[in-house]
């Protein structure tokens, strides 16, 4: 896995919230991690649903996200309807649209 980790870091299609869950399922020390937020919009959604197509395996430990602080305890607890809504209307990478309002709007809602 190290080598598919250290290639998705140097790809463009990072951010602070996918790089959160790397750091989270690898097994970082979290004390020393700069910034562990959570998705705050479909962009930053999109990367870490991207890196989890990448990483599968770490799908079904998504629950462990609610260790990196407040923001992913919320995000864990509607984590499938977030992920649900971005590939209904818009897709993962973004192949059937250019804007996700309704996405937005629920990760709002939920308090993201």
């Amino acid at each position: 896995m190290g080598n598919r980790v250290i290639e998705w870091m140097m790809s463009r299609d990072t951010g602070v919230s996918s790089k959160a869950i790397v750091a989270v399922m690898t097994g970082a020390n979290l004390e020393k991690c700069r910034d562990l937020d959570a998705p705050h919009d479909p962009a930053d959604l999109g990367r870490c649903l991207r890196l989890l197509e990448q990483f599968p395996e770490w799908k079904l430990r998504m629950g462990e996200m609610s260790k990196a602080g407040r923001r992913w305890e919320i995000a864990v607890a509607c984590w499938h309807e977030i992920a649900a809504s971005m590939e209904a209307e818009v897709g993962i990478d973004w192949s059937k649209g250019r804007s996700a309002p309704i996405t937005y709007e629920l990760m709002k809602k939920r308090g993201l």
